[in-house]
């Protein structure tokens, strides 16, 4: 049970730190001066552009912290994943 929960906060943890990310991500671009083009100065290119750039790599270390969680031991009896 205690990996389960662990499991669970980590989780949640990424999702909010991710969205945390991407919302600094996209209000920084947009705040840079204008000398990009049109398309590239609105919210849907630009959560578009952190998806392709940034996430793949956040994903990596989520994946890396839940394989930890599940193959490392914990101090109790039993085995939940």
């Amino acid at each position: 049970m205690r990996r389960l929960k662990l499991l669970l906060l980590i989780i949640v943890s990424w999702l909010v730190v991710t969205s945390l990310y991407a919302y600094y991500y996209v209000v920084t671009i947009l705040a840079l001066p204008e000398e990009y083009d049109a398309y590239a100065r609105n919210w849907k290119f630009q959560l578009l552009a952190f998806s392709l750039v940034r996430l793949p790599y956040l994903v990596l270390a989520l994946t890396i912290a839940i394989g930890a969680v599940c193959c490392l031991p914990l101090k109790n009896r039993g085995s939940d994943c």
